[in-house]
């Protein structure tokens, strides 16, 4: 029995992983509570594990502060996954590999390995990220830019007078509200829409969307052809214990 951890900017997400599946799972607001009575409600049940492994975006503190929780309730240390040059069918673009966020690297790895074509990822979380996977596992690069809840948050504490509340979604607004929170949605609509058509231009290809994340509800309906995707980085996690594990992180 494997434990994997997602653990994001806002959210952490666990999955228990055996004989090729999950059997039970979870998320949290980490940033709501202190992470050590969030991890004693959900995890003080489970039973004996094989192995911990952690997908991790946030800083080192943290990171470090749940190593030792984990150490502490389960006697066990956790690995810490880091992006590699390449793995699991994946050639990673960055000139540095490890500075590619190890969701995006895993979430790329579980729908290559699920369906090799060329598609976009998106995740859409605290920060809005789109990476260009080729069908041969070839990582063209992406892009990070805030999500449609951090430009309102952004809005709200840099102006006087724009709120951060949800507003109705228009495409020509005749109230703050609803402008604040249209243009938010349909910037980041937009940014996936030419991320797409350069990747299509450059490969000369069909180009699926695929989408994860916390916020991708908001504007989903905007892009109909887009897929949902559904705990990618868990998943790619479980492929990484199951063909990868002699890869450990520093």
């Amino acid at each position: 029995m494997k434990l994997l951890v997602d653990f994001g900017n806002t959210r952490l997400k666990w999955a228990l992983w055996a004989d090729g599946r999950r059997s039970m799972g979870g998320v949290f607001a980490h940033r709501e509570t202190t992470l050590e009575a969030a991890l004693s409600s959900n995890w003080s049940a489970l039973p004996r594990l094989q192995a911990i492994l952690v997908a991790s975006v946030v800083d080192p503190a943290r990171e470090h502060e749940l190593a030792e929780l984990i150490e502490a309730h389960f006697e066990t240390e956790a690995e810490f996954v880091r992006s590699p040059a390449s793995g699991l069918g994946i050639t990673n673009a960055y000139r540095e590999p490890e500075r590619l966020g190890v969701d995006r690297f895993l979430a790329m790895a579980a729908l290559h390995a699920a369906q090799p074509r060329a598609q976009v990822i998106v995740s859409c979380g605290t920060a809005l990220t789109l990476d260009a996977l080729c069908a041969d596992g070839r990582h063209l690069g992406g892009l990070i830019a805030p999500s449609p809840a951090l430009m309102r948050e952004s809005l709200g504490r840099g102006t006087a007078r724009v709120g951060e509340e949800p507003g109705h979604l228009v495409e020509i607004a005749d109230n703050t509200m609803d402008a604040a929170y249209s243009g938010c949605l349909l910037a980041a609509v937009a940014l996936i829409e030419r991320f797409r058509r350069e990747f299509h231009a450059r490969i000369g290809a069909p180009v699926a969307v695929v989408a994860d994340g916390g916020g991708v509800g908001e504007w989903l309906s905007l892009l109909p052809d887009v897929e949902r995707g559904r705990d990618l980085v868990l998943r790619g996690l479980a492929l990484w214990s199951e063909r990868e594990s002699g890869l450990r992180s520093p």
